[in-house]
């Protein structure tokens, strides 16, 4: 591809493309001012994103007629990059692989689907094939974000009651002395964790073992004793998993305040609080003087777990029943809580094997967690990070992660030692400060807080301002919302 920056005819900047021009070559300005002057924006948004601006003409004009409206673009090439300064914000379509997981990292869901995409006109012409493509890529991004705050939208409020509950709730809180100089091993509950299992009964000494929520039932039936439980979910069918704690109380159970988990166990478990580093539970666990250790948000426990060995563990980290595939019968390693609830309920008409097979198809959650693993990059410094998986329970790879097979595993374990005991935890003498968490509701900024409880209604709203429907919806939510919370905070509820 040929580019030539050259005089247009008022001696402005022009520019070609395998002899194309992408700007007029007598008055690009006027080019650019038509263009701005005949653009309608069928809503208010937050960025207007120019597809391959070129020499970036537009972005001024853009900004005399919507000032409080940034200009981004997208660079379809970077022979155009001297221009950058024009605009406010570039995404570089030409530098990633991914551009659809580039375009999600990079701008929010609110900033996603309140932002307008426009093709410079000659744009859509010169690189039409990267135009067709990139098209493609935005509608399946704006379509993920919208399903992702579907989600969010319904997870938001559940987590403020979460946090409310989990502030009024617990009475025994510890906290990690030090970092865990010792390999870490984290059982997840997918299929691959049965072949690994007596491996790890016969060498428990040799780690510092983090039990995810799902995989209790099976540590406790092989009387596997972990040195920490974590859970981070936000729905209800976590608590199923963590009512088996009730009989194990003496091991700590590390979740974020945002994570369901039932007041029996909040109450009688030893809690090390986590945090993450946004979100209104931040300021609750904060305002309430709870003493927390920093986690990372992550889609899956899995994720949080081992940002957290990376974070607090100083050797390296092996992951147990990570399997991130859609399986044939039994998704999880039995016994789990959740197929004893629902093996009951089956029947001639709704079989096992019925509801086994539709749990067994592609699962997009899956995908994307496998994604996150294959692209996320940690410093670990001389440390390593393994999945114990055989080659033939193996469906996908995990990108920097190795796999490592029971006789690898086997082979390996021969050259370490057991570990001496070591205490990581204490307990705290702190409570939570409950009525300083209740306080904050009457002084916090309450429209910023409505607009991350419901998101989607916000960006609805952008879209239709004068939309009263939603306007009233979000009111009456927040009214009753905020009652809850308090009423749990204040002993009320």
């Amino acid at each position: 591809m040929e580019i030539t920056v050259q005089k247009a005819k008022n001696e402005e900047l022009t520019a070609t493309v395998d002899g194309h021009f992408i700007h007029s070559n007598y008055a690009p300005s006027k080019e650019a001012q038509r263009f701005v002057d005949n653009l309608k924006l069928p809503f208010s948004p937050s960025s207007i994103i120019i597809l391959e601006p070129a020499l970036c003409y537009a972005a001024d004009f853009i900004r005399q007629k919507f000032p409080n409206i940034k200009v981004g673009g997208i660079r379809y090439t970077p022979e155009f990059s001297d221009f950058d300064n024009k605009l406010d914000f570039v995404l570089n379509y030409y530098s990633q692989n991914d551009f659809k997981t580039y375009l999600e990292n990079t701008l929010t869901e609110e900033e996603l689907l309140t932002s307008f995409f426009i093709s410079w006109p000659a744009s859509t012409q010169i690189f039409s094939d990267i135009e067709k493509n990139i098209w493609n890529d935005i509608k399946l991004v704006l379509d993920r974000a919208k399903t992702l705050l579907i989600t969010r939208e319904y997870f938001e409020k559940k987590w403020l009651i979460n946090s409310c509950r989990f502030i009024s709730s617990i009475k025994n809180i510890v906290r990690l002395n030090k970092k865990i100089d010792r390999d870490c091993l984290i059982i997840s509950s997918g299929p691959s964790l049965r072949l690994f299992i007596s491996l790890i009964k016969e060498n428990r000494g040799k780690f510092f073992i983090i039990c995810l929520s799902s995989a209790i039932s099976v540590c406790q039936k092989e009387s596997i004793i972990p040195d920490l439980f974590m859970t981070t979910d936000g729905g209800y069918w976590a608590g199923e998993h963590l009512k088996r704690l009730l009989i194990q109380k003496d091991i700590p159970l590390a979740l974020p305040s945002e994570a369901y988990c039932p007041k029996k166990v909040l109450c009688s478990q030893k809690i090390l609080p986590l945090v993450y580093s946004d979100g209104f539970s931040k300021e609750l666990t904060n305002t309430s003087e709870i003493n927390c250790l920093n986690a990372v948000r992550n889609g899956t426990v899995s994720g949080t777990a081992l940002l957290f060995a990376a974070e607090y563990c100083t050797k390296n980290i092996y992951m147990c029943g990570l399997d991130l595939a859609p399986q044939k019968g039994f998704q999880h390693t039995q016994p789990n809580e959740l197929e004893n609830n629902s093996a009951p309920k089956d029947n001639r008409i709704q079989t096992k094997e019925k509801r086994l097979s539709a749990s067994g198809f592609t699962n997009a959650s899956l995908d994307i967690y496998r994604q996150w693993f294959c692209s996320t990059k940690l410093d670990l410094q001389n440390r390593k990070v393994f999945r114990l998986i055989e080659k033939t329970q193996s469906k996908n790879k995990l990108g920097w992660i190795e796999d490592i097979t029971t006789q690898d595993f086997s082979d390996l374990l021969k050259t370490k030692n057991i570990s001496t005991s070591s205490e990581y935890f204490s307990d705290s003498n702190s409570l939570p400060d409950k009525k300083k968490a209740a306080d904050l509701f009457s002084t916090y900024d309450w429209e910023l807080l409505k607009k991350q409880i419901f998101p989607l209604d916000y960006v609805s709203l952008s879209h239709n301002p004068d939309n009263s429907e939603i306007k009233n919806k979000i009111e009456k939510e927040w009214h009753k919302l905020r009652n809850k919370a308090e009423g749990i905070l204040y002993g009320n509820i």
